[in-house]
């Protein structure tokens, strides 16, 4: 059996062609041809496929005599002038990889297509926990193309019989990453990049909160933040790991087909949990701060993952802190 990965070269892709590899996989990685991740494949045995989903060639011969497709590359950017950009490698190369499919009639066993909790968002949930019957209302362009990316899937499933599911991400992270305010999983926990969360969504007086609380040059300074009646903010993550135990299970299991499925960590957090337990591991210094507005809260439902496919993640946040204090990733 060949599994194409793309976006192999990501924390994500990285993890799923190491367990595709253990299962007895070929695994097939696409990746641009200036990918500085491409060697470490190369010496696991992963083989190449070098170019962009622009490339229509390329893509043809990426897909060719494959079974199973695992698509996970795609551009994550926000700001002025993104859209462009994120619509020529979103959308229009995950149209290239499936027409490419059609074209070549590759008999695949399954189309596994990497989403986000940005289609919901996660950020604006209209109720917890979110489940995947919560409306699509991205705010992002980001999230746009990934609803977007979405419907292609089923349509296709449905136009030329494409065996497709659909997981829709938890923000995703190596355990390392809670260390760092640059961190995927860190940027939620630590003063500054809160304070540059809140700027970009149009909240000055949090922003302000923050700025009074703790200066702006003690970037390492964790953030334990407080609504206006003084309850922790509560998050909700999924390790990198158990994200590719999911993806596996959907690469895998016939009952994914068809199906969208949230994937996540195994439970939500609270920032009080999280923040006192990283400052007992490493002696990081934490302010406790009341921040004005809508507080922070996330919860995902993954019941339907675990009930249909199995699924049974393992790290939560104690385990994921434990983790990065000693190394383990």
């Amino acid at each position: 059996m060949t599994t194409l990965i793309t976006g192999a070269t990501g924390r994500v892709g990285r993890k799923l062609a190491a367990v595709r590899g253990a299962k007895g996989d070929r695994v097939r990685a696409f990746v641009l041809p200036d990918d500085p991740g491409r060697e470490a494949l190369e010496r696991a045995d992963v083989e190449i496929v070098a170019g962009s989903l622009s490339d229509r060639a390329a893509v043809a011969s990426a897909v060719a005599g494959v079974d199973r497709i695992a698509h996970l590359a795609a551009a994550m950017l926000w700001g002025e002038g993104a859209d462009r950009e994120l619509f020529e490698q979103n959308i229009a190369g995950t149209f290239n990889l499936l027409d490419a499919v059609v074209e070549q009639k590759v008999e695949l066993k399954r189309f596994f297509l990497a989403s986000s909790d940005e289609v919901y968002p996660s950020l604006m949930a209209k109720f917890l926990p979110i489940g995947e019957s919560h409306p699509l209302n991205p705010y992002s362009f980001y999230g746009l193309t990934k609803e977007t990316n979405e419907r292609f899937a089923f349509y296709y499933q449905r136009a030329h019989g494409i065996p497709a599911t659909v997981a829709r991400f938890a923000l995703t992270a190596r355990s390392e990453e809670i260390l760092r305010p640059d961190g995927w999983s860190g940027r939620f926990l630590f003063v500054a990049p809160m304070r540059q969360l809140f700027a970009a969504l149009g909240r000055p007086e949090a922003a302000d909160a923050l700025n009074s609380a703790c200066p702006s040059d003690q970037e390492s300074t964790l953030l334990l933040a407080l609504d206006e009646e003084g309850a922790p903010y509560e998050f909700h993550m999924c390790d990198v790991r158990d994200l590719a135990d999911g993806i596996d299970l959907m690469l895998d299991n016939p009952s994914a087909v068809g199906q969208v499925f949230n994937l996540s960590g195994p439970s939500q957090f609270s920032y009080r949990t999280a923040v006192e337990a990283l400052h007992e591991a490493t002696g990081m210094p934490f302010v406790e701060v009341g921040i004005p507005g809508q507080p922070i809260r996330i919860a995902h439902d993954i019941s339907k993952a675990r009930s249909i496919l199995g699924y049974a993640p393992k790290r939560d946040i104690g385990s994921i802190i434990e983790d990065a204090v000693a190394g383990r990733s």
